[in-house]
């Protein structure tokens, strides 16, 4: 997990995490050379009151705006060829900032169904003459993001919470239930008065999610979404099929479809007691 991910996203989830310690939005940017180095990195300052940046307690003080901020036009000649990885998909704003900096590659972790503003990329006739390289990463980058970043919009007194949870449910409603269950449970408070290492947080709540997003009959990932939207709403899974699971493993995760398709032929599938 933790120790899979390439060291930019490490680095851009510490950041994050910094600015969920820090009390204000979490997520993280860093920019790196074509050869790999760090030239400059922020995290979210707008609830922050930190002199290091002249944007902090702004609602410019966005992570990439942090991070492009140290690009002095003449101190990085090449910074065509630099890329740009933020934790979470940029907003307009920042995309525009990117856009205008002259950065032609962008790879953020996790879709923003509420802000992200990525798709600006074929929209205008200018942004696409920049023919500017944009990749998602997802898979557990994405999920920590939003559990992270979903806790810490159920912690705060937002009128616009549920709207813009409603945007990120869209991308992935198990994470964003999942950072309810971390904030009811005051884990990441917990772990921030702890001085918790972010590798054993991103374990530890990647270990959670994949407990649910993990099939357990064949391992694989269950494709279940929670809500009324999934497949399986509805359903009833014969009995014949809930029986072959390992006692551990009841009640914690659904059962793809793949696996309900394949034995129901082979089941008793008129028995749902």
């Amino acid at each position: 997990m933790w120790n899979r991910l390439d060291k930019p996203w490490q680095e851009a989830i510490a950041l994050a995490w910094e600015a969920y310690k820090n009390h204000t939005i979490p997520i993280g940017a860093v920019i790196l050379d074509k050869d790999g180095n760090l030239v400059s990195k922020g995290r979210n300052q707008i609830f922050g009151i930190s002199n290091n940046s002249p944007l902090a307690g702004t609602y410019m003080a966005h992570a990439e705006m942090n991070a492009l901020l140290n690009l002095k036009a003449m101190d990085h000649p090449n910074v065509r060829t630099y890329i740009l990885y933020t934790t979470m998909e940029p907003c307009p704003m920042c995309f525009g900032a990117t856009v205008m900096m002259n950065i032609r590659n962008i790879c953020f972790g996790a879709r923003d169904g509420f802000a992200g503003a990525t798709e600006l990329n074929n929209k205008l006739d200018y942004i696409s003459s920049k023919k500017i390289n944009i990749k998602y990463v997802g898979g557990e980058i994405e999920a920590f993001q939003l559990i992270l970043q979903s806790a810490f919009e159920f912690g705060r007194n937002n009128p616009r919470t549920e709207e813009v949870l409603n945007g990120w449910r869209k991308v992935n409603n198990v994470a964003i239930e999942l950072g309810k269950e971390f904030n009811d449970l005051g884990y990441f408070s917990k772990a921030a008065e702890d001085n918790k290492p972010i590798d054993e947080i991103f374990n530890e709540v990647i270990n959670r999610y994949l407990e649910i997003r993990t099939c357990p009959l064949c391992g694989q990932d269950n494709g279940c979404t929670h809500n009324k939207d999934c497949w399986c709403y509805g359903t009833t899974i014969p009995k014949g099929i809930l029986d072959l699971l390992p006692e551990d493993k009841k009640g914690k995760a659904c059962i793809c479809k793949s696996c309900v398709d394949k034995y129901k032929g082979t089941l008793d599938i008129n028995s749902n007691n």
